[in-house]
């Protein structure tokens, strides 16, 4: 039976909090119109506002999906923001920040349902408080953290302190890494092969060639969801991917190991 990797994405990570942009463009006929959907409180209000604010998944959904994922003999890679920084700027490790929860996902792990994957150490660019929601515009941007204007020491550090954090609170070698909303780079990609990941999931990982010792797993191998779709679609959004998979559901480093064997 072939297979393909489950993927959830944006565990722990406070862009759902900080991540505030709207509609900028409406359909009318065959036009698309220019709208001021970042203007002010316009971006907070649906069906204009486009991702966050929404809350953290809680130890009791986890406990769902590690239900639903057994019943259906599947396993997942959870991609995991390793710190989840506050509206000053600060950032809490993700295990202390929803102790619950990680202990839940930690239980997954152990019982071989959930792979834990690095998603950054804070999915957004800490620098002068980009992150922040603006007044006038959207800030979508500022909350993809590996852009290639940032020093390469700032790559090599979130993927190195995400790393630390994740391996320590979960007891597992974390060898996938999930780039935040699929911006990286070059020095993004040497980082994460020297300290230990070696498969990298996402569109088009292979867009800067190949990297010694790292194994590309696009999204053409995933089937991939947000933690965004549990949280507003409930359990049922993951049953669904379940139900409705012809083929067999596994972790990220699984389907890296089988492209690796294939030479893919």
């Amino acid at each position: 039976m072939s297979s393909v990797a489950l993927r959830l994405d944006d565990v722990g990570a406070a862009s759902k909090q900080h991540e505030v942009y709207g509609l900028t463009r409406i359909r009318l006929g065959s036009r698309a119109l220019p709208f001021p959907g970042n203007f002010l409180f316009l971006k907070y209000l649906p069906p204009i506002k486009r991702w966050g604010p929404y809350r953290e998944l809680s130890a009791r959904e986890w406990e769902g999906m590690l239900v639903a994922l057994e019943a259906a003999g599947a396993r997942m890679t959870a991609a995991i923001t390793a710190g989840w920084v506050g509206a000053d700027g600060g950032v809490t490790p993700f295990p202390r920040k929803f102790p619950d929860a990680a202990g839940v996902i930690r239980e997954g792990v152990r019982r071989g349902l959930v792979e834990v994957a690095n998603h950054g150490y804070t999915h957004c660019v800490l620098r002068d408080r980009l992150f922040r929601p603006r007044l006038f515009g959207g800030n979508r941007e500022f909350h993809r953290e590996f852009h290639d204007w940032l020093p390469p020491a700032t790559h090599r550090e979130h993927v190195t302190r995400a790393q630390s954090i994740l391996q320590e609170c979960f007891g597992q070698s974390v060898v996938t890494f999930v780039p935040p909303g699929n911006v990286f780079s070059r020095a993004t990609l040497d980082a994460a092969a020297g300290c230990g990941v070696r498969y990298v999931s996402c569109l088009d990982p292979g867009r800067f060639g190949p990297v010694d010792g790292l194994t590309w797993v696009a999204d053409r191998d995933v089937v991939a969801l947000h933690d965004r779709d549990v949280v507003l679609g409930g359990l049922a959004a993951l049953e669904r991917v379940l139900r409705g998979s012809a083929t067999k559901l596994v972790t990220v480093r699984e389907a890296g190991e089988r492209l690796g064997r294939s030479g893919r």
